[in-house]
């Protein structure tokens, strides 16, 4: 029987590798499936262990519990809903770390993950190049109704999709991690195509950053490579700019708000300067505990008049913002520590510096908008820190 839950536990991690960038449905029903297999696996005492001994585990914990404590201060809970449902997705860290994982799930997982991006960006860039035509003229399963579709999801999900996958095959190209380094150098020239291709400028910026971190971090090593690396990078951004509407578009517009301090002519102050703006003031008023869970959509809505509309489930494009509004320093120390001690648990690994990028970009993005509670990417996230834990890196894959 335990043979049984290992086998189904290696298949289904696998496959939810291929499931992220492509299904919200699939990965629910994927997760799901993990889950009961994690209470059918056997050693629940050691688990507890694990748990109890986990620091960044005990910090999602706590802020669960604050987020739960925190309805009862404050009188304006409208958005709790949309809050409890992403919630619960964090406990699939824990679900995910006390699992009994075989080195060829990691494996497998990451490479399915890689080729599944790949040709996510193939397809993005053969429907931008009018080749094909967008995906749901062929399949009812791909929904007409999403507006800002990338081939199969949203172009800024799937941008930071591909940045990751980019930077992960560049570490495995680089230190002779793999045995096909012609085909991942091919797998990042595609991925960079589709990026830039495309207005996601979360991915845009965690492209360009790293690779540039990555190339100081080899200078001296690989000077040769590095400067070419750079050369190319170059390339491709001149390129982009030339030739791709959206990056070039978002490029000019960015420029714009931030010369103007957020302001453009013609139009509204820039709403993530609002938002920004307005957050900090109402932080004050509330700094140590927060207005409370489900508090910010409702606050803005009634209270912020600056020509843009707001919902209730809104948020200001910026985690430690949200979450400093919501629940103060308390919940924005227990957001850190999650990151925190899971930096200090990969660095003591074999390439701990290599498997930094992981925390280090999700910190970055979460900077431009609540990453951490939107299904995908949190999803993503949970997925390669088990990989990154927990695999090892002596042998190329």
């Amino acid at each position: 029987m335990s043979k049984i839950i290992t086998n189904l536990q290696t298949f289904f991690f696998v496959l939810l590798g291929i499931a992220i960038p492509t299904s919200i449905a699939a990965n629910g029903i994927i997760m799901g499936v993990l889950t009961l297999l994690w209470v059918l696996q056997a050693g629940f005492i050691q688990k507890k262990k694990n748990i109890i001994s986990s620091k960044w585990m005990l910090s999602i914990l706590g802020l669960l519990i604050f987020y739960t404590l925190a309805l009862f201060w404050g009188d304006n809970h409208n958005n709790i809903s949309w809050i409890f449902q992403k919630l619960p997705l964090l406990l699939m860290f824990i679900v995910l770390a006390t699992s009994n994982f075989k080195q060829k799930a990691f494996r497998f997982g990451a490479v399915a993950f890689l080729i599944t991006t790949f040709i996510s960006a193939l397809l993005a860039i053969a429907i931008d190049l009018e080749i094909i035509q967008e995906l749901h003229n062929y399949t009812s399963l791909i929904s007409l109704n999403n507006d800002h579709k990338s081939a199969i999801i949203k172009y800024n999900y799937h941008n930071l999709l591909l940045a990751f996958s980019a930077l992960l095959s560049f570490y495995l190209l680089i230190e002779k991690k793999t045995k096909y380094p012609v085909i991942l150098l091919v797998f990042i020239i595609v991925y960079g195509w589709s990026i830039f291709s495309e207005a996601g400028r979360a991915g845009h910026l965690v492209f360009i950053l790293f690779f540039i971190l990555y190339s100081a971090y080899y200078i001296k090593e690989k000077a040769m490579i590095i400067l070419g690396v750079l050369g190319l990078l170059s390339a491709m951004l001149i390129g982009a700019y030339q030739f791709s509407h959206p990056f070039k578009v978002r490029i000019d517009e960015g420029l714009e708000v931030v010369l103007n301090n957020g302001k453009r002519p013609g139009k509204i102050k820039d709403i993530r300067y609002v938002f920004v703006q307005e957050s900090i003031n109402f932080i004050k008023e509330k700094p140590i505990f927060g207005h409370g869970t489900g508090s910010f959509g409702t606050i803005f809505n009634r209270e912020v008049k600056s020509g843009h509309k707001f919902y209730t489930h809104t948020t200001p494009h910026n985690n430690y913002l949200y979450i400093l509004f919501e629940l103060g320093f308390i919940g924005l120390l227990l957001l850190l520590s999650i990151f925190y001690f899971q930096i200090r648990e990969l660095l003591v690994l074999k390439d701990g510096v290599h498997r930094l990028v992981l925390p280090l970009m999700f910190m970055i993005i979460m900077l431009v908008d609540s990453y951490f509670f939107i299904f995908i990417l949190t999803t993503f996230y949970i997925y390669f820190y088990t990989i990154y834990r927990g695999i090892s890196l002596d042998k190329p894959s």
